[in-house]
């Protein structure tokens, strides 16, 4: 539905493709990146290639479980306490390991370790090499032997994991526990919730991602009490600043689902947004800047006990246990912010999402916040405001609404603050470029437009060339050759005296000029640049740009003797036959 701010799709049903219903469940079947499928049936493994069309591929294999790699051909296959890791393409066993205890638990931490889960402790294995697996944590008492484990996570940063899993509680519940444990402090700190996962997410104002793990919280000593979104950050240096951490958000559960519970928490790093799957089929999207949730919905009836997310689209996968249905979940851009406008009715959090991820539907939201900042003077605040709406307001009308206030005394010009504010947060537009650069320049402070172009702060075109143009070749030389303004940067050669650049400058590009035309306004203001330019033309790669004896009657026209022999000496070194006749 067009005013959905989700699009929801089946990709494929696991039955079609042959798997039976009974291996598909949790620990069976398993989908570790959007990649692959794996499923394991009483005497053989099933391999679904999602990269190639959902390609089934069947291996007489006896295991417990198998889980692909995120991303290689690689399968680690699991049968009580042994443990083996395989190069499909290599077809050869890559390691072998016997744990000291069984299993329950497994996937892959990053793209070179997996991890394991036993009664006791979590191992990390590394992919290469010899090593065998090494015992990172013990496991808290509170994910014990009661605690069914369904999820491990490790941080971006590597030095802090999450184990979280499920056991019964009173009165038929399931209660939630998770344990974050710092491997560089070694200690845990317990959690009661379901389902958390890390990511890093970019912050306004900061230089530095931030490390933030999001997380649901559900006391099982108050249950009547909904539950809460956490996100907090976790590992910063101090030396940095505080750590970004929100209030605790209410999840509003509806009420038909009081008994439902997470089984996921998968996050959407490209726009920076959580997704919460429940084992009652409802998705939960939160927007992890502000812990608000921006849509709920029950988009299945079975049960859904393994997602993934595709990082390229921000979509996250799930699979329903027995049935197979493998459906897609992925933002629908267009519909979010007339959404959270329309139907959650928070202006603010549309203004906030439709700026982050450059979204329509808030323009009229951001027009009516601007003329008020405007009008109240809060000049700042207005310069943030348009740098965080995307291309809402980044017009020429809005710049010349800041160079028509008066600057207060002792302040900048607010054109200046403007500005600062846009090139703070990122690049300027082509027309932003221009404007900021005539009052630069008309001060005398080309080392500024020398600063902005190194560090890509400017949109290079052929009106900022030009402007720059009378006050420094060099630097307009840069801009054209960066807007791609071939004859422009070619006069700047010339003007630089740098012929010898012009013939593979042109060449390179594939640009085409009147040499003839160009050597002749140089014969009368620089002799020697034309016999350089022409030295170039006559032993250009793929044969002479220009006609030999037409070059040297123009030099002789001019009464440039030397300069007509040092060209044809150039001209026919090679003393080719057709030549002769010169």
């Amino acid at each position: 539905m067009a005013n959905v701010p989700i699009v929801f799709n089946e990709a494929l049903n696991l039955q079609q493709l042959g798997v039976p219903e009974a291996s598909i469940k949790h620990g069976l079947t398993t989908m570790e990146s959007e990649n692959w499928i794996v499923c394991v049936e009483p005497s053989q493994v099933v391999m679904v290639d999602l990269r190639n069309g959902a390609q089934v591929t069947k291996r007489s294999i006896t295991a417990e479980a198998a889980i692909m790699h995120p991303s290689q051909s690689v399968i680690a296959l699991r049968s009580g306490p042994t443990v083996q890791i395989f190069n499909l393409d290599a077809k050869k066993k890559m390691k072998s390991h016997t744990m000291p205890e069984s299993v329950l638990f497994w996937k892959w931490a990053d793209e070179k370790t997996l991890a394991m889960v036993t009664g006791t402790s979590v191992f990390h294995w590394a992919m290469a090499g010899e090593a065998e697996p090494e015992r990172m944590f013990d496991r808290h008492a509170s994910v014990g032997p009661s605690t069914q484990i369904i999820n491990y996570q490790v941080s971006p940063d590597s030095k802090w994991c999450l184990l979280g899993g499920i056991s019964a509680g009173a009165g038929g519940t399931v209660n939630g526990n998770m344990q974050l444990y710092s491997l560089e402090k070694k200690v845990s700190q317990p959690l009661q919730g379901h389902a958390g996962a890390f990511c890093l997410i970019k912050m306004a104002g900061r230089e530095d991602a931030a490390q933030v793990l999001v997380f649901h919280e559900k006391k099982a000593e108050t249950p009547q009490e909904p539950p809460k979104l956490f996100v907090m950050e976790v590992g910063r240096d101090p030396s940095k600043g505080a750590a970004f951490r929100l209030p605790p958000t209410v999840i509003p559960v509806p009420a038909e689902a009081a008994a439902d519970f997470p089984v996921s928490l998968v996050v959407n790093k490209k726009d920076e947004v959580a997704l919460l799957m429940t084992k009652m089929g409802f998705l939960y999207m939160f927007d992890i800047h502000t812990g608000k949730t921006l849509y709920r919905a029950k988009i299945t009836n079975d049960t859904v006990f393994c997602t993934c997310s595709q990082d390229s689209t921000g979509a996250m996968f799930g699979i329903t246990v027995r049935r197979g249905q493998v459906f897609r979940v992925l933002i629908n851009g267009p519909a979010l912010v007339p959404y959270i406008v329309n139907t959650l009715r928070d202006n603010d959090l549309a203004i906030k999402i439709a700026g982050r991820l450059n979204l329509p539907g808030a323009e009229n939201l951001y027009a009516a916040e601007f003329e008020k900042l405007i009008s109240a003077r809060q000049v700042v605040d207005a310069a943030k405001l348009v740098a965080s709406s995307g291309t809402a307001l980044r017009t020429p009308a809005t710049i010349a609404r800041f160079q028509q206030i008066p600057a207060e005394p002792n302040s900048p010009q607010p054109v200046f603050q403007y500005f600062s504010t846009l090139l703070e947060s990122g690049r300027l537009n082509e027309q932003e470029s221009i404007e900021l650069a005539k009052p630069v320049l008309q001060q005398g402070r080309p080392q500024l437009m020398e600063k902005w172009l190194k560090d890509d702060k400017l949109q290079c075109s052929e009106a900022l060339g030009d402007l720059i143009m009378p006050s420094d070749v060099g630097m307009a030389l840069s801009v054209y050759l960066r807007a791609e303004c071939h004859s422009k940067a070619i006069n700047c050669f010339v003007q630089r005296g740098e012929y010898d650049k012009i013939v593979p400058y042109s060449t390179s590009v594939g640009f085409k000029m009147d040499y003839s035309s160009m050597l002749s306004q140089l014969l009368f203001n620089n002799p020697q640049g034309a016999l350089d330019l022409a030295k170039g033309l006559v032993n250009a790669e793929g044969g002479p740009l220009i006609d030999i004896q037409a070059t040297a009657e123009a030099f002789l026209s001019s009464n440039r003797v030397q300069e007509t022999t040092a060209f044809l000496l150039e001209a026919l070194k090679e003393n080719k036959q057709e030549h002769a006749y010169l």
